[in-house]
């Protein structure tokens, strides 16, 4: 194992399936993974010393004074039960540019030394749809026999295109070292790609119980999918006032 992989307890679980988690479109991603870390009560395990994989993102003031550097955090937890096992990787940023591959062998490294056999990933699908429509949830898989069970399950496959940044590394690693991945993706709208989107995180959280048998109760989302809404409207209404009113003049 590589030096800057620091292990605070060592875990002695069996075949646990691993979720792994970063920040993307809609924040799906990243609010499925720490939405069950959460519920589950998952601890933390270990951790990656971000030095070699992220820039340092700036520093920040406050009161006049500067903070300490800090870099994002890349933590795993882990959750064990007599049915099921589950190591969760979050890391609060994707690294810089070229360090996708060796951040993802490392995380797949961890997979290989606790026996996991499945990877899942989460990611947000941007389509055609209104904001307050019931997103669907894609899914793609690294082998016929993993895109089989998706479909028994209902699930829409994305056949073609592409996974970008470490969702993708992590995949291509997983199976290249023989382990299952899978990447479960939310619907967004097209205009909300930078925005919270609570609806789409909890569709994925649902399939996600459904495929791994992981109990996740997510009706604490549906307040603050109700709250986003009427943020996006409020948003929405007010672009639609200004574009009546025509461009503003500017006095000189």
């Amino acid at each position: 194992m590589k030096k800057n992989l620091i292990i605070l307890k060592e875990l002695h679980i069996k075949q646990p399936i691993m979720l792994a988690c970063w920040p993307g479109m809609g924040y799906v991603a990243i609010s499925v993974a720490k939405y069950i870390q959460r519920y589950l009560k998952a601890e933390k395990f270990a951790i990656i010393d971000a030095i070699d994989y992220f820039q340092i993102p700036g520093i920040s003031i406050q009161k006049g004074l500067i903070n300490p550097i800090s870099l994002p955090s890349n933590t795993f937890y882990f959750w064990e039960s007599p049915e099921k096992n589950l190591i969760i990787f979050i890391s609060e940023s994707q690294p810089v540019p070229g360090k996708e591959y060796p951040l993802a062998q490392q995380v797949i490294d961890v997979a290989e030394r606790y026996g996991v056999n499945t990877i899942f990933t989460a990611a947000a699908m941007p389509i055609e749809m209104s904001h307050k429509d019931t997103p669907s949830v894609w899914g793609v898989g690294s082998s016929e026999e993993v895109i089989n069970r998706l479909t028994q399950y209902g699930l829409k496959l994305m056949k073609n295109g592409r996974i970008s940044g470490m969702n993708g590394s992590l995949l291509g690693v997983a199976k290249e070292r023989g382990i299952d991945g899978i990447c479960l993706l939310g619907e967004i709208p097209y205009y909300t790609v930078q925005i919270e989107n609570p609806r789409s995180a909890k569709a994925v959280i649902e399939v996600f119980s459904m495929l791994t048998g992981i109990p996740v109760a997510t009706a604490e989302l549906d307040q603050l999918a109700q709250y986003m809404e009427q943020e996006v409207d409020n948003y929405l209404q007010l672009l639609q006032e200004k574009a009546k009113k025509g461009p503003t003049e500017t006095l000189h």
